[in-house]
């Protein structure tokens, strides 16, 4: 699997400064919303949880400990273990393992750059609403300004509008953050 969007994530993480494995220390390592969904998972906590402890305001990176170590960094490895983010657990082989998970974030990346698109065009048509898609308004939490990342919250309250439970699985709960994502897009 290579193609341009793992050449992107490559080129962004390493613009970034991130490495990972045993070089882990120190090093930014930025996030999807549905790593924090995975991290989430991992420690047993809402996915606004993960953002508010463990996210860098306003960035969408890991935070740092007092030491300059990502927050889930140990002397005995990542306690994140199979949860960690992409760019972590990729560091020896860049593709091993990505299958669903860069098909997630490939689909996440087109929806972003579709929405800023809508932005960058209604900005130079003067538009007074920045986005026609209030549905992503409703999402934000703007005392985080990581809204984005909350796929909890997101979804929730679309199973709410439903009548649905919120489902168990992680990866339907990425499929609703997805389709609400597009929807707030199509307006």
């Amino acid at each position: 699997m290579t193609d341009d969007f793992l050449d992107d994530l490559h080129r962004s993480a390493s613009e970034a400064g991130v490495t990972c494995g045993p070089h882990c220390p120190g090093n930014r390592i930025p996030l999807t919303p549905y790593e924090v969904a995975r991290i989430a998972r991992g420690l047993d906590v809402p996915t606004g949880e993960v953002i508010r402890r463990y996210v860098q305001e306003g960035s969408g990176v890991l935070e740092v400990g007092d030491d300059g170590n990502c927050v889930f960094h140990r002397t005995t490895g990542c306690e994140l273990d199979a949860e960690r983010p992409m760019s972590c657990r990729n560091f020896a082989d860049p593709l091993a393992g990505a299958g669903q998970f860069v098909e997630r974030a490939r689909q996440y990346r087109t929806i972003l750059r579709a929405w800023r698109a809508t932005r960058e065009a209604e900005a130079r048509a003067g538009s007074d609403a920045v986005l026609s898609a209030g549905e992503l308004r409703r999402h934000a939490a703007p005392e985080l300004g990581m809204w984005i990342l909350d796929v909890d919250a997101m979804v929730a309250e679309r199973c709410h509008e439903r009548g649905m439970p919120v489902p168990d699985d992680l990866e339907a709960r990425i499929d609703i953050h997805l389709e609400v994502l597009r929807s707030a897009l199509e307006g």
